[in-house]
């Protein structure tokens, strides 16, 4: 008889020789793919946005990078700047981010020689930042006597004046037949617009004007003008150093209308027109 020997079971079988379960059999995966195109772009965009976040965060958490200048004291209307030392003693600078509008109108500390030789034309408190509209436009008024003059406010262009702007005066003399309007002063830089009791104007029904005026003979024109006629004031068209001048005063009667050169001469009377005597 044949001798039956027990065989021990290769692999993952039990030594015994009792068979056990068959082996689970092994899975085969495929290789993972890479992740699709729109995959792709989301994940580009998510991290764009996130590097613009972190750009936005960054500057607006900068300092800012430009200096300009600012007044450190209270300033009035009217005050010349004759020299480095009277800037430095009403201003100073300050770094400041500011939008380009409000940069081009705003006076960078690299400037801050051309101050010299201007005048202010409107009021300035601590803090307030420099514009160039805030100076008058050349040294027209360095030197200048300042005067001020109350006018109904439908004589003062309705109120809409702006300090920095130059004006013309006009006055209407006498009453009648015998009334007549001249220029009195042309092309005078305004340096206040106010109230009349020299506050803010808001609806005030007057408004106070105060001028640069720099010859003598125009000052007394002037105060002449605004204590004995009725005066008004146009924004004027004069310009520093063009020659503009003013017509002859203008007198309208029923004898003769238009323009006079002398306002003080006798009126024509009708005989003398018609016979030449």
């Amino acid at each position: 008889m044949a001798d039956v020997t027990s065989m021990t079971e290769q692999g993952n079988g039990p030594a015994s020789g009792v068979p056990g379960p068959a082996p689970s059999p092994r899975r085969i995966r495929p290789p993972r793919s890479l992740p699709g195109g729109r995959a792709v772009v989301g994940a580009l965009l998510v991290a764009a946005a996130a590097v613009a976040t972190f750009a936005a965060y960054l500057d607006a958490t900068a300092a800012p990078t430009g200096r300009y200048v600012v007044a450190t004291a209270t300033i009035e209307p009217g005050t010349r700047l004759r020299s480095l030392g009277d800037v430095g003693e009403r201003f100073g600078t300050v770094a400041l981010e500011l939008s380009s509008e409000v940069a081009a109108r705003a006076i960078p500390a690299s400037d801050v020689d051309a101050l010299v030789g201007r005048s202010l034309v409107a009021p300035l408190q601590p803090g307030d930042l420099l514009t160039w509209t805030q100076l008058a436009e050349d040294s027209g008024v360095d030197e200048a006597q300042t005067l001020s003059f109350a006018l109904p406010r439908n004589a003062a262009v309705a109120g809409r004046l702006q300090p920095g702007e130059r004006i013309d005066v006009l006055a209407t003399f006498g009453s009648g037949d015998s009334a007549y309007t001249a220029y009195v002063v042309r092309g005078v830089p305004l340096l206040r617009v106010a109230a009349a009791d020299g506050g803010p104007l808001g609806d005030s029904p007057e408004v106070t004007l105060t001028v640069a005026v720099s010859a003598l003979r125009e000052v007394q024109a002037l105060g002449h003008a605004v204590n004995t006629a009725e005066v008004f004031v146009t924004r004027s068209t004069a310009r520093p150093g063009v020659e503009d001048r003013a017509p002859g005063a203008f007198r309208a009667t029923p004898e003769e209308l238009g323009p006079r050169p002398d306002p003080t001469r006798p009126l024509p009377t009708t005989a003398s027109r018609r016979g030449g005597r």
